[in-house]
Parts: C-alpha cells; sequence; structure tokens
C-alpha cells in the first residue's frame, strides 16, 4: 500500500514520553505509525477536524483504514469520537461521521446549516455534506433522494451497526441511504424477496437493511438508464419489420407486373 499523505508533518514534532515532555497546553503525547518514538501533539486539529485521534496516530485514504472511528478526509489520520465532548462529531442522523464527509460549497460562518451540497439531496451541516433529512412514511425511513456516503462496506457482509435503510453498493463499495427516487428520477421499487447479502437479490438489485432485523430487495438506484436508447430500440423494432413487409410488398408488385 502506497503510504498516504499527512495533513501535517508529524515527525517534525517534539519527541517525547509522556505530556510532561511536551510544551506547555499542548494535547497530548502520542506514539505514530511508522515512528520509534512518540511525538508532541499540540492541537488536536492537527491530526482531527473533529473528534480525537486515535492512537498510535495512523494516517488513511478511507474509514476501512481505521478500527474504530473513521477516516478524516481534510487530514487523512484515523479519527474517533471524544466520549469527554457534548458535541457528538457525526451528521444529523447520529450514524454519519461528520469529518468523514465531503465539504460543502459557499457556507456562511457560524451558520450550521448552510452551504452547497455537491451530492444531490445532500444536507450541508457545519460545513459537511450530509445524507438528507429522513422522514417518516408508515414504518419506513428515509429520505427523498438516494445519498452516498463514505462509510465503506463490503457486498460479501451485511450491512451492520445503527444503520436503516442502508445498502452497500456494488460498485463504490459504499454504503447508500435509500431514496423515494433512483437516478433517473423514477420511484425505487421494491421487492418482497429477503436478503442478507446484494448477490441474493440477483444482478441489479441490492440488499436493503431496512431495519435492525429487516433485510430486502431492490432495484439497484444508482443504475443510469438511457430511455432515449430504449425508446430508439422499441421504434427499431416496430418499424424494421413493417420496412421489411413494404419492400417485399413493392417486390412483388414489380414481380407481377
Amino acid at each position: 500500500m502506497e503510504p498516504h499523505v499527512p495533513f501535517f508533518e508529524v515527525s517534525l514534532n517534539e519527541k517525547c514520553e509522556n505530556l510532561s515532555d511536551c510544551p506547555n497546553g499542548s494535547y497530548d503525547c502520542l506514539s505514530v505509525v511508522g515512528l520509534n518514538n512518540s511525538r508532541c501533539i499540540r492541537d488536536v486539529k492537527e491530526i482531527c477536524t473533529g473528534g480525537i485521534p486515535i492512537n498510535p496516530v495512523t494516517t488513511c485514504s478511507r474509514d476501512t483504514d481505521c478500527s474504530p472511528g473513521w477516516c478524516d478526509l481534510e487530514t487523512q489520520n484515523c479519527c474517533d469520537v471524544d466520549q469527554k465532548s457534548s458535541e457528538l462529531p457525526m451528521c444529523p442522523d447520529r450514524v454519519t461521521p461528520l469529518y468523514a464527509q465531503q465539504k460543502c460549497r459557499d457556507v456562511e460562518k457560524d451558520m450550521v446549516y448552510s452551504g452547497t451540497s455537491e451530492q444531490k439531496g445532500g444536507l450541508c451541516y457545519k460545513g459537511y455534506s450530509c445524507p438528507p433529512k429522513i422522514k417518516r412514511k408508515s414504518d419506513e425511513f428515509y429520505g427523498v433522494e438516494i445519498f452516498e456516503t463514505n462509510i465503506s462496506c463490503s457486498t460479501e457482509q451485511s450491512v451492520s451497526g445503527p444503520y436503516s435503510f442502508m445498502f452497500c453498493n456494488n460498485r463504490t463499495g459504499h454504503l447508500w441511504f435509500m431514496g423515494q427516487y433512483n437516478v433517473n428520477g423514477d420511484e425505487v421499487t421494491r421487492h418482497w424477496t429477503h436478503c442478507q447479502f446484494n448477490k441474493d437479490c440477483g444482478k441489479g438489485h441490492v440488499c436493503v437493511k431496512e431495519d435492525l432485523a429487516r433485510f430486502r430487495c431492490y432495484d439497484d438506484p444508482t443504475i443510469k438508464v438511457n430511455y432515449n436508447w430504449i425508446v430508439i430500440r422499441l421504434l427499431a423494432m416496430f418499424f424494421v419489420p413493417v420496412f421489411f413487409l413494404i419492400g417485399i410488398i413493392i417486390l412483388n408488385v414489380k414481380y407481377l407486373d
């Protein structure tokens, strides 16, 4: 695996054995993967935009590099929830790590809900693109649009954890929130077939975790359909036989003449 590029060069920080060896006001003395000696971490935000560093400090490119916690996309370090903090570094859904998500554009300072998400249906929260607000529809919970998180997953494993109406995308290897509409703007199609993995549902389908114990097959809402090409094919299927019959009739008429 190629080494990750750290947010800052932690190896240049002071060596230490404990926090007392570090400058006053430092966050902690932490071991660092790849270095023989621990280093002083003066500011926790050197390592994590939100939350706290995992000890030892570990660089990452995706959250599967981190266990527990998530991969901070800005610092490229593994981070976790600070149990002593009253601020939860999560999206409003309380399951998607906030600082593992993409940043929003045009964010207004001190405005919690401001900015523009690059993802359709994304909710900008504290400057980051979060899953859309979840609305209740009978006994189901999901948003209007499907939404891709940066939470890694495996199609060979069931979606676990506190996730509802989520599925593992076959192509991206990320967890997606199911929405009312697919990428083509059509309502998603739900099947009555139960499942544990995507392969249980067949090609072009995904296994959606609807709640803690219920998994069901849906048409894959991320597959784009070229309706223009479908129309062309249907027209061709209709007109080609017609033109063929017309050609035969013309030839027969000429032959009879």
